[in-house]
């Protein structure tokens, strides 16, 4: 008699849909999601801030290839600015929403 081994098959690692976007689609989410970050807890405004850079990053880092040199490092600065304010304790939502419109209206231009 044989015994058979259970086989397990891992799950595929999950990916995210958002990165097979184009850019532009990235930052349609944007706008709507800032308006989030007025009427949530601290807690809350840092889970958006994140959700925020990682649409952002990911519009970046597709449309990098197109942009000036000057551009590009403006948007990885203010991309490191704004993950410096969803670290604090109480994350600046205006601050935050700034930045986060200065690269939506850069990439959009692109």
């Amino acid at each position: 008699m044989m015994i058979h081994a259970p086989t397990h098959r891992k799950a595929p690692p999950t990916i995210s849909g958002v990165s097979f976007l184009p850019p532009h689609l990235h930052l349609d989410v944007i706008t709507p999601m800032l308006g989030d970050l007025e009427t949530a807890t601290s807690g809350g405004r840092r889970y958006v801030m994140g959700k925020l850079l990682a649409q952002l990053g990911e519009a970046a880092s597709a449309s990098e290839p197109a942009l000036r040199d000057p551009r590009r490092r403006t948007i990885r600065n203010t991309l490191a600015q704004l993950a410096h304010e969803a670290e604090r304790l109480l994350p600046d939502p205006e601050a935050f929403a700034r930045g986060a419109r200065l690269i939506t209206s850069t990439l959009t231009r692109v």
